[in-house]
């Protein structure tokens, strides 16, 4: 008869090789933000294009987002606006729920069963939708928008 291996116990630590791939994930976030913050995507070529920008000539919710981040890691909150206010409003969010996974992770807590709602998914996509109708319109203050 096969040995049953009882389940993790509420506070035990993850198993080493998922914590070292973790570990190195973050790195590697870390690292990008680093070469993000030396090199303003302005300025440098070696940053991808947005494709849909270049087909159609229309930003997409994610235009000016590297320009947004870069001037978010020098703290100039007005700027990164101009650029995507979108990544303004999303990088502390993104962060708290980095930070609270990773807090979970390092405590051993098992991840909640239950993900973000239907309803919360379908909202994002709605607010994205917006925001990229209301940038590309003509008229201030929507025209001074950075691709």
């Amino acid at each position: 008869m096969p040995a049953v291996t009882p389940p993790a116990a509420v506070g035990a630590r993850p198993p080493r090789p998922l914590l070292l791939l973790s570990g190195l994930g973050g790195l590697c976030f870390v690292g990008l933000l680093l070469v993000l913050h030396q090199f303003d995507p302005a300025h440098s070529s070696f940053y991808p294009g947005c494709t849909f920008h270049q087909l159609t000539g229309l930003n997409c919710p994610g235009c000016g987002g590297l320009r947004a981040t870069h001037q978010l890691l020098h703290g100039r909150v007005l700027t990164a606006c101009h650029h995507n206010v979108l990544v303004v409003l999303g990088a502390p969010l993104v962060a708290a729920w980095a930070g609270h996974w990773l807090w979970r992770r390092w405590r051993g807590i098992p991840p909640k069963l239950r993900g973000p709602s239907t309803a919360w998914w379908w909202s994002l996509l709605g607010a994205m939708l917006a925001f990229s109708v209301l940038r590309n319109l003509p008229f201030p203050p929507f025209t001074g928008w950075s691709p």
